[in-house]
């Protein structure tokens, strides 16, 4: 029986939602990426290190975007070691320029690395970019099965390096 269950999930394949895209579908892809990932790094930080804050949301849902943008350009060429490293980048340069107007132009106090070696103006850290790019490959993957499930974009494929 066991055998017959996990032929049948071999064989049956998942059917994305076709969306015919025109401008006002992409604007609400967009936007719906641009919420799941703002909400999905709120969630992520909330269970990191306790809690967030709703300019994270802002922050998470445009670096998201970013990140699909990016790997969107790419059509499949990048390996996903190149496409994490480029991610990771693009999450620690929107860190820094988040932390440079949350914390040092409006003094909210939401994150300081000012404590950690390798620091630049307390906003980003060495050991930060290096955590980014677990969360840059999180963020390459769930981009691109949202993608490829609620939009009809090609299904995923990567080569490692």
């Amino acid at each position: 029986m066991w055998i017959s269950i996990m032929e049948k999930m071999e064989t049956a394949a998942i059917q994305p939602l076709a969306v015919p895209q025109n401008q006002s579908d992409t604007a609400l892809e967009y936007l719906g990426m641009w919420l799941m990932g703002g909400g999905g790094y709120c969630l992520l930080e909330a269970a990191w290190r306790g809690w967030t804050h709703w300019t994270m949301f802002l922050a998470g849902g445009t670096l998201f975007l970013l990140i699909g943008v990016e790997r969107g350009h790419q059509k499949w060429k990048m390996s996903l070691v190149s496409q994490t490293l480029l991610a990771s980048l693009t999450i620690t340069g929107g860190e820094f320029v988040s932390g440079c107007i949350v914390n040092l132009w409006l003094h909210m106090h939401i994150w300081d690395y000012s404590n950690q070696p390798y620091n630049l103006f307390g906003q980003i850290s060495l050991a930060a970019s290096l955590g980014w790019c677990a969360v840059g490959l999180l963020a390459i993957l769930l981009y691109d099965v949202l993608a490829w499930l609620l939009f009809g974009e090609e299904r995923p494929h990567y080569k490692l390096l």
